[in-house]
Parts: structure tokens; sequence; C-alpha cells
């Protein structure tokens, strides 16, 4: 039941047009404007108190309240009496109070406590008799916050609004949670402070549960059918046995991941988390044998050129039994290509958005692989994934997501995580500087060019009025303090002409590569030592984290330093003491929200009014486990007693 407000008593025209500005419309639009924060208002002992602690007593009062208008400041003055002692009240700009109490009135204050002048310096005084020990705050202009609890109590005490239970009856037994018309009361009219935790307990495990109902709802949508792989695992073994490197726990757990999807009668989609430099590209090569050995095409897209050339040359070297193309907007001959594509002269097609074109057809795709997964648009992904049903999806990215993102956009189940790094890695070192240091870094860059080795140096903006440091003033900085070469790479140049600058970067000894962000992802040279990043307050921690990982590639000892304009000492510090990426996004998620790590697409539905997706992950997965569980039952979809869940479903998926 709903009652519009201008029924419920107390509500006149002025009160109905303020809230109704605040899109309050009902009695359930009010109940469900829940309190931005709360006054505590129980009464403290003064026996322990320390001079200038925060206190909150009550007592009679035992003098008239003095005032002294004409004082630069308004101050008035009083006496109590609390537990046999007289102490004084002091309130600065408080003029009604001379008006409002009088001798022998019960009050309540609260204010900063002066020990050695027994007195209170009252920031709030109140009548006894209207105190309530937990005030609610509303934050509702023109309108007070006691006038909203009493036609709140009115509304619940006459049942003017009906709050329907919208969680099933076992796991509100299961957590022991007060149901959902108890919670609203406890946020409104809240008795303790315990009430006020007991009912936001309840609400997150609601936005966890009605999130996870979603997101599986949505997964299971997306399953096909299809027949299991099958392989043989000892020429599996042969193979990882042959490589150069052996395989970190990590990855070994990520590709015994894959390959139970693959023994499912249904097409998966599994998202490989990997830290830079943690070898998920080997990952995704060992994802393509069973694949291969069945007969199925692969298809691997990467967001840009160079990112697609360096995969190509890397499945060639390691898949030399296979045919294997690489579909690009600079490839020749594209016609022939497709033809063959489609008539399976390939085995594994790599290329970038080329392959989403409606004339690429695969005669069996068995596998998509999706390389930087978040660099595409929802769209994107879904078209090439759209081009034969009933095939595996794997996702890579080397940005380090929060758990509880990835858990969010993907569910815990299909995550496999890669946070070791291979052991023939060195720690990369990391350094903050201001502009005004800037030698420190020149000494380090002589020292590597002299060795031979290449040199990163990235910079915010090509040019640009608002960013000093970009690719023309660093250019000639760096010319007037190196005789190297310098290679400048940046989204201005033509395709042909980034290829050319960065493999005669790559073929450069001793050279440094001038960019954007554009190296961002994916370039791996192992002469590559030292990454310098310019004005790095432009950039989040995730990809200053990004970025540093261009280098540290092989055993030769490597550098990052990262230059601020201005002092950003507590966020880049953070960098200088940890190469983890994990605990980088975490940070970033605080600071920045999660539209960073999974888009503006996927993280629209993330606006929560009391879960923490760091503080409350166990919340959500609990509720993740809870209802896959529930969706797995047999009559989930035909008992009544989940009608509501059902009916959610369908209109949120629109199916």
């Amino acid at each position: 039941m709903e009652t519009k407000l201008d029924q419920v008593k107390g509500v006149g025209p002025k009160l109905l047009y303020i809230l109704r500005n605040q899109k309050i419309w009902s009695t359930y639009d009010l109940i469900l404007h829940t309190p931005k924060a709360y006054e505590d208002f129980s009464i403290d002992q003064i026996n322990h108190l320390k001079h200038k602690d925060k206190i909150t007593i009550s007592g009679r009062i035992t003098s008239p309240v003095k005032s002294n208008p004409y004082a630069r400041i308004h101050i008035s003055s009083f006496y109590i009496e609390f537990m046999d002692q007289k102490i004084e009240v002091i309130a600065f700009n408080k003029p009604f109070l001379s008006k409002s109490f009088v001798l022998n009135d019960e009050v309540v204050i609260k204010g900063t406590y002066q020990l050695y002048k027994h007195q209170i310096i009252a920031q709030t005084v109140i009548k006894k008799e209207k105190n309530v020990e937990i005030k609610p705050i509303y934050k509702i202009d023109q309108i007070f916050d006691k006038t909203i609890m009493n036609i709140v109590e009115t509304i619940f005490n006459q049942n003017l609004v009906q709050l329907y239970e919208i969680i099933p009856e076992q796991f509100i037994e299961k957590y022991h949670l007060v149901s959902r018309i108890d919670a609203y009361k406890m946020l409104h009219l809240p008795k303790s402070f315990d009430d006020i935790r007991q009912a936001k307990r309840r609400l997150k495990y609601e936005e966890a549960f009605y999130l996870q109902l979603k997101l599986i709802a949505s997964q299971k949508q997306r399953q096909s059918l299809r027949a299991p792989k099958t392989y043989d695992i000892n020429l599996i073994k042969s193979f990882i046995d042959e490589l150069e490197y052996e395989l970190t726990h990590d990855q070994k757990q990520a590709v015994n991941d894959i390959y139970r999807d693959y023994k499912k009668p249904y097409a998966h989609y599994r998202l490989i988390l990997g830290d830079v430099g943690s070898g998920k590209t080997l990952v995704a090569l060992l994802a393509t044998l069973p694949v291969l050995h069945n007969r199925e095409q692969v298809a691997l897209m990467a967001p840009t050129e160079l990112l697609a050339n360096q995969h190509f040359q890397y499945f060639n070297n390691h898949l030399k039994g296979y045919k294997i193309c690489l579909l690009t907007s600079k490839t020749k001959q594209k016609d022939k290509m497709k033809a063959d594509i489609k008539n399976h002269e390939y085995d594994i097609i790599i290329g970038t958005h080329a392959l989403i074109e409606s004339d690429v057809i695969f005669d069996h795709l068995g596998l998509s692989i999706i390389d930087e997964q978040h660099k595409f648009g929802v769209s994107t992904r879904d078209e090439l994934i759209d081009k034969q049903k009933g095939h595996d999806v794997l996702y890579l990215t080397a940005t380090p997501i929060p758990r509880t993102l990835a858990m969010v956009a993907f569910g815990e189940s299909n995550i496999s995580l890669i946070k070791e790094k291979p052991k023939e890695r060195k720690k990369i070192d990391t350094h903050y500087l201001l502009k005004k240091d800037i030698a420190k870094l020149y000494a380090a860059i002589d020292q590597k060019i002299k060795n031979k080795e290449h040199v990163y140096v990235v910079v915010p903006a090509i040019s640009s009025d608002k960013v000093d440091d970009n690719i023309q003033t660093v250019k000639t900085e760096l010319e007037m303090n190196f005789a190297c070469p310098i290679f400048i790479l940046h989204g201005q140049l033509s395709n042909e002409e980034q290829t050319s600058q960065m493999e005669k970067f790559m073929f450069t000894p001793g050279s440094i590569l001038l960019s954007t962000t554009m190296i961002e992802v994916g370039l791996d040279i192992p002469t590559a030592t030292l990454i310098a990043i310019y004005s790095a307050e432009y950039f989040g921690l995730s990809q200053l984290h990004q970025l540093r990982g261009r280098v540290g590639r092989s055993h030769l000892h490597s550098s990052c330093f990262v230059i601020s304009t201005k002092e950003d000492v507590e966020r880049l510090d953070i960098l200088t003491k940890t190469n983890d990426g994990f605990k980088l996004s975490e940070y970033d998620l605080i600071q920045r929200g999660p539209g960073d790590f999974l888009g503006k697409e996927q993280s629209g539905y993330l606006d929560f009014k009391y879960l923490d997706l760091l503080a409350d992950y166990q919340i959500l997965l609990e509720a993740y486990k809870n209802v896959d569980e529930l969706m797995e039952q047999p009559d989930f979809k035909t008992n009544s007693k989940y009608k509501y869940l059902n009916r959610y479903i369908k209109n949120t998926l629109k199916i």
C-alpha cells in the first residue's frame, strides 16, 4: 500500500512542495529516503573526561540564562546541575537561548568539555522532553529533521506504507537478518546504534543479493550448449615441458580453470586477471591447445595494431604446426584472407577491430580471446562473441581490477587471478620526484644509455596549454640533455609511422622513446629498463602501475621514475612502496570509483546506498553463493515462492 503524502497528518502545501522537489511523492518514497547521518545524544559521564573531550550531558538549569548581545560574538551563559555537580554552560551565537530556556528547565547539552574551567562550550542545547538519544540527520533544505521524524513516525504508527519482503525467507533466517520493514523503522527511529548497524547489515545484503541475481541471470542467459572439448593431456604436458620458463603456480591454476571449463557441456567465459608482467599471454596460448586439438578456430582480438602484431609474433614462435594470420586495417589482400578464414585455411586469427567486420566469417570458432578487454566497448566485444554461438570466451586484462569489481562483472567462479611474477623477473625500483629534482632522472637515463638499454619517457599530452609536460616541450628538454636517438610515438601519427617509430626504437640500443600512454599495454622489450612518467598527477595509480610494467621484463635491473609538477606525496608515495597492482587498484577504487575499471556501461549499476565494494566483499560473496544455489534449484522458475524474483529478472534483463 502506498499513500500520497498530502494524506499524512502534518504535511501541508509548503512541506509537500519541498518534498516533491526532492522527488519524494509518496509515503513509500519518504521511507526509502533514509537519514544521511546521525547525531549521538546519549548521555556521558564526566568523571574521567579529558580536556576538550566532546560530550553530551543532561541536567537542570540552576541560574538565569545571561546574554551579552554587545560583545563582538554573542555569548549566552548559565549553570546546570549534573550528578550533584555545578557546571557552567557557554554558548556562542545562540541569542534564542535567553528566550527559550528558564530556571529549572531540564536540558540536554552537546558540546566540548573545558576541564580546567569546569565548563561546557555548547554546540546544541535542547529541552529534555524533546530529546532522543540518537537524532537522524536528513539534510533536506528548509525542513527540520524533527519534522521528518514526526511524519515518519505517523506513517509507521498508522500503517500508511507497505514494505514487502523481497529476500527469500531461508536467507533471512540463515543470516539472522531483520525484516525489510523493521530495517527502515530502525534507520528512521533508532533506539540504539546497534539498531542502525542491524538495519544497514540487512540492506547491504539486499543490495548484494539483487546485484548477484541480475548478474547470474545474465550469465545463464548467455550460456549455450556445446560438446565438451577433448584433449590429450600428455601432449599438453609435453608442450609445457618444452617451454623456456617454468609456469608459476598462478599460471598453472589459471590453465587448470580453463581446462575444467572445457569439460563442461556448455560454452564458458573466463576473465584472466593478471598483474603486469605475470605471463597471462602464455596462459592464453595454452588455452588454445585443446581448441586446436578439436580442429576448431581461435580468434584473438587486441586493441592496437602494435599489440596485435606482437601477439602474432609470439604465437607464431610457439605454435609451429598451425596456420596463423594477422588481420588489421593494414592487411594486404584482405578479401583472400577472409575467404581463407571462412574455409578454415587458418587455425588462429589474430587482429584488431577488423575481426568484427561483417564479412569476417569463421568456419568453426571454438575460442575467442579478447586482450585488454576493458579497452573495448561492450558492443564491440559482443560483436566478436556473437559471430558464432556455442564457443568459449577468454577475457585478458593486465589492468589490476579489485577482486570485488571483477566478481561483480564476471562472477566469482569465472575469474582466474595471476599475481605471481615469473622467477626471473626482478623488482622494479620506483622513485617519486618533483620536477625541481629532475637532475636525478637525467643521471639514471644517462647510465642506461651508456649500457645500451632502452628508455621510455611518457607524457600525458601531445601538446597542451594546460599541461606543461607534453610531447613538444619534453622533446626539446631531452634533446638538450642527451645525444642518443630519440623516437616519438603518439596517436596523431599514422599506423605506418607508429609501427616505424616502434621498430626503430626496438632495434636501436641505447635510445629513448618519447610517447603518450599508447605504450600502456602489451609492449614487451626485454632491454627496456627505465621508464619516466612526467606530470604523474594526471594519472591514476593503476595506470601508473600499468605503465611501470613496460620495464622489468627480463633479468636486468629496472627503474621507474614518476615526476610530478606539484606535490602529490601521499598518493604517489604508495607507488614507490608496492609493486602489487591489486593493492594500488583498491586505493584507486576508493579515490576514483568503479568507472575507471569497468567502464561506464558496466559500472552504472554499482550505485549502492549501503554496500561498500571493498569493505563488504564477504557479503557480496555470500550473496553470490546464495543466488547461484537458488537458481540451480529445478523448480526455481516455477515455484510461486520465487515469483517476484523471476519477475525482477525478466524486467531487468528484458527477456
